[in-house]
């Protein structure tokens, strides 16, 4: 039977200082299809190996002249190209002790001489299909590795464009928003000295019109520019220290208390924890409760409550706002929310605020999440205290 017909044909050292036995042994391979070389000392053997590196076998003879079978195993092994090499021993030697030697010299296997023909040939065969696997396995390795090595270096490139990208996004975002801003802050000024004129009921009104619209211009500017920000740098863009909680949801509601008399709204807040330290970014944070009541403001109905809720489970803060007003559309999802969409729920940039304040939650680690009660809606914050 020929091994592995129409492949390589497969190559084997003989190390052997017997004339008689390497005819032997040649002539058997050979009607194998086996190419032959010779050695007859395992110094030789050893200088032939780490010469060529192409045999796929070694039939190693135990007892020989200048370096024996034992010691030759030993240093081939200490050869990188080498350690993988099939090595059988050709020995008279039967004791255990001498066939533990030659294992832990390096042989995967022995044959006891006389040697059986078809027991040699069985043994040749087999270590050399299993030696044929592991080339192969190991060249589809190193072809995995290699494009895997591809595909990574793809994706830094990719990843390093889409960062420039986004970089040039925000550059240009910085840009327009200043262009934007600096008009709009003369324009504002503007409007406190003309609030100060008498001017017809007719003029009053438009005035009051276009400061509302350029107030939102400017919000809108703002927004833009931290949800450029975040979306590239993430948690990099926050500025983390330790805050009281507390105090920036109190400094919130300051803020937002000429809008809720406006609509004769009262915030009822309870604090179940008190004083809250924690690791955050405290203009960011601040922006996102102002975003979130202010939301819940400007859709509460008229003479309605907004009830803020602040408690502590598993180490979390879970701050709800509810308010009493207009629900959120049908299929409203926060997890697919763009900060461009129209919803019907927020103001003509419906889902800028959201956006933003899902970004800053998440920057924190934290979760945003929100959806309708019976009276109007409720969001829910949940910030992990890495204090």
């Amino acid at each position: 039977m020929k091994i592995m017909e129409n492949e390589k044909k497969f190559k084997i050292l003989i190390v052997d200082d017997q004339q008689k036995n390497i005819q032997v042994l040649g002539s058997l391979l050979r009607q194998e299809n086996y190419i032959i070389g010779v050695a007859t000392n395992g110094q030789q053997a050893l200088d032939i190996l780490v010469k060529t590196e192409d045999y796929d076998l070694v039939l190693l003879d135990v007892n020989m002249p200048v370096m024996n079978g034992f010691d030759a195993a030993k240093e081939i092994r200490k050869h990188d190209s080498l350690k993988e090499i099939p090595i059988i021993f050709l020995t008279a030697l039967v004791e255990s002790d001498s066939i533990i030697k030659g294992f832990e010299a390096g042989g995967q296997d022995y044959v006891t001489k006389p040697f059986n023909s078809k027991e040699l040939l069985s043994r040749v065969r087999m270590h050399l299909e299993l030696k044929d696997s592991k080339d192969r396995l190991k060249k589809v390795n190193n072809w995995l590795e290699e494009k895997v090595a591809e595909r990574t270096c793809e994706l830094e490139n990719a990843n390093k464009k889409l960062l420039q990208l986004d970089n040039a996004k925000s550059e240009f975002l910085n840009i327009i928003s200043h262009e934007i801003r600096t008009p709009l802050n003369s324009i504002i000024g503007l409007f406190s000295v003309l609030n100060a004129l008498e001017v017809p009921d007719e003029v009053n009104e438009l005035l009051k019109i276009m400061e509302e619209s350029t107030i939102r211009l400017e919000d809108f500017s703002y927004k833009a520019l931290d949800i450029s920000l975040l979306n590239t740098k993430g948690k990099d863009a926050l500025n983390l220290h330790e805050e009281d909680f507390n105090e920036i949801i109190k400094s919130v509601l300051t803020k937002s208390t000429e809008a809720a008399k406006k609509k004769n709204i009262s915030i009822v807040f309870n604090n179940e924890i008190g004083s809250i330290p924690l690791i955050c970014d405290p203009i960011f944070i601040d922006k996102c409760f102002l975003c979130i009541i202010d939301n819940a403001i400007k859709f509460g109905n008229k003479d309605s409550l907004i009830l803020i809720h602040i408690s502590s489970v598993n180490q979390n803060i879970i701050v709800s706002i509810e308010d009493e007003g207009q629900a959120l559309p049908e299929n409203y999802d926060l997890l697919n929310i763009k900060p461009f969409d129209t919803y019907k729920h927020i103001d003509s940039n419906p889902s800028l605020s959201l956006f933003l304040c899902k970004q800053i939650i998440e920057a924190h680690q934290g979760q945003l999440s929100i959806g309708n009660t019976e009276k109007g809606v409720l969001v829910t914050v949940s910030l992990p205290n890495l204090n």
